[in-house]
């Protein structure tokens, strides 16, 4: 596992990204929300805590590789006897490990406002429910890492909500403009592929969304190793 990444790394990501004014402003944010609203399956998949957290996770997945390579900090950590994967995931892993929290946090406190007010029965499905909600979340993390391997500064964020609207807006504008080629059944149907999932519906569990959001997170994650490697491999070419 240690070559998969490092949990000093990822220690010291955490308390980086974690402790940063924005990253503590977002999770106090969605304390509020918890505090004042019912834990629901769909918490973290609509309205406004979802709106935070995704934001949470632009503010920890911006420049998550690409600010220490340019800083030179990373050239100096990978002297140590540590592979790129471990490093790159010891970034990734750090990252999700403060939006895991954040979310635990918000989901406790909003337990316990429930239930202080009496509308918590103190079903376990509550608590299964929390993972796979965070899960689509971790996998845009994960795909903000990839695309920081090679992109500067925070641009791997920019790009990221620009190709998200982007999308958003030719599945919903293009059906209109052009009627005759019936593309929103296909547009839809390329939806449920474009980017993690929400897993949870009103029915409960979906296993194929589960699937596909796993299958995400360690694609990309994969991706960002193997684009890191290239990257560092190309530098160091005389």
């Amino acid at each position: 596992m240690n070559r998969l990444f490092s949990w000093p790394i990822a220690r010291q990501t955490a308390r980086e990204r974690g402790l940063a004014p924005p990253a503590l402003a977002i999770t106090l944010v969605l304390v509020l929300l918890a505090a004042g609203g019912r834990p629901s399956p769909g918490t973290w998949s609509g309205g406004a805590s979802a709106f935070w957290l995704a934001l949470l996770v632009l503010v920890l997945g911006a420049g998550l590789l690409s600010s220490e390579v340019e800083s030179g900090h990373a050239q100096l950590v990978l002297l140590r006897p540590i592979t790129r994967a471990a490093w790159v995931g010891g970034r990734l892993f750090g990252s999700a490990l403060v939006v895991c929290l954040a979310g635990a946090i918000a989901w406790a406190v909003g337990l316990v406002a429930a239930g202080a007010r009496g509308g918590f029965d103190g079903s376990p499905a509550w608590f299964t429910l929390l993972p796979i909600g965070l899960l689509p979340h971790l996998g845009w993390l994960a795909t903000l890492a990839a695309i920081s391997a090679v992109t500067r500064g925070w641009s791997n964020a920019a790009l990221l909500v620009a190709l998200r609207f982007g999308w958003f807006f030719g599945r919903n504008a293009l059906p209109l403009a052009l009627p005759r080629w019936n593309l929103g059944p296909w547009l839809l149907a390329a939806d449920r592929y474009f980017g993690p999932q929400d897993a949870v519906d009103a029915e409960g569990i979906v296993p194929s969304l589960l699937f596909w959001d796993v299958l995400w997170f360690l694609g990309a994650w994969l991706l960002a190793v193997l684009l890191f490697n290239q990257r560092e491999l190309a530098r160091r070419r005389p």
